[in-house]
């Protein structure tokens, strides 16, 4: 797993510069940890290319950006879930986003950054941060107000969540299943790639990844068409959805950037934390 790491000059770290991604020694603990934060943050994307796929082959109309629209519908989709794990999913997706922005400020923003599709990575933090904050208050205050968002505004979020997921349920009630035999044809591929990814490639088939998307996909919704989930290289960091072939493309260099970014840019700093709050811990036990 040495391709974007090989990119990062450094990582920021408590006490001074910490080595490059690909070139530390990880321990079992760490290495499960950056696997987690890669499949919780590559699982809220396909959530988002999925929404793609819904306003595609359910032509549904959509009220301002659609990039905005369907990271609302993964996040929303999420939080329904509403297990430890989903939750914890959505705390590692607003640190992607959060951490990705400082990469790009690092470099400096460019025209693009603007007038591009997407919402710049840290909005996208926020706007997350913000339906959570509104699903579940007392769960998710503390987590709010870590991003930086003030407790006025965690007080209006809930606006927020009412308007989304009432766009939302709207729109998919009629595609949703309804006790019918789950007989959507989604099918899943993993493609051939440079022998860099095959760590990540790996990981992504051992843990069902595109494989239980799709039987989540089968089992919730009707689709009016064959679809497909693929996960292959791209020559680019990205996920996206094709319309000309019904099919969601997760990137093994997307899922790789969640990897080494977690290494590069997150891990000193949780384990930081955690080494804190066991002190502070056991200073009370005392």
């Amino acid at each position: 797993m040495q391709t974007l790491g090989k990119l990062m000059a450094v990582a920021i770290a408590f006490g001074g510069l910490a080595a490059p991604a690909w070139a530390r020694e990880l321990t079992n603990a760490q290495r499960d940890a950056a696997i987690a934060f890669m499949l919780n943050n590559t699982r809220h994307t396909l959530l988002h290319e999925i929404g793609h796929l819904f306003v595609d082959q359910f032509e549904l109309p959509v009220l301002g950006r659609e990039e905005d629209a369907v990271d609302n519908f993964a996040t929303l989709t999420m939080l329904a879930e509403g297990t430890p794990e989903s939750l914890q999913a959505l705390i590692d997706t607003v640190d992607g986003w959060i951490y990705s922005e400082q990469q790009t400020t690092r470099r400096r923003y460019s025209n693009s950054d603007f007038y591009g599709m997407h919402s710049l990575d840290i909005q996208r933090s926020f706007a997350m941060a913000c339906l959570m904050v509104a699903h579940d208050y007392d769960r998710f205050t503390w987590f709010a107000t870590r991003v930086g968002l003030p407790h006025n505004r965690q007080e209006s979020c809930e606006e927020d969540l009412r308007l989304t997921g009432y766009g939302w349920e709207s729109v998919l009630k009629p595609h949703v299943r309804a006790g019918q035999t789950a007989n959507s044809q989604v099918s899943v591929v993993y493609r051939s790639h440079d022998p860099a990814y095959r760590d990540i490639a790996a990981i992504l088939k051992q843990n069902l990844v595109l494989e239980n998307t799709a039987d989540w996909l089968r089992k919730t919704y009707v689709l009016p068409r064959p679809v497909r989930l693929t996960a292959e290289e791209c020559g680019q960091v990205n996920a996206f959805y094709d319309p000309t072939t019904r099919e969601v493309i997760l990137c093994y260099e997307w899922a790789d950037y969640f990897y080494e970014l977690f290494i590069s840019d997150i891990m000193d700093i949780r384990e930081h934390f955690a080494e804190m709050r066991k002190l502070k811990l056991e200073k009370l036990d005392r």
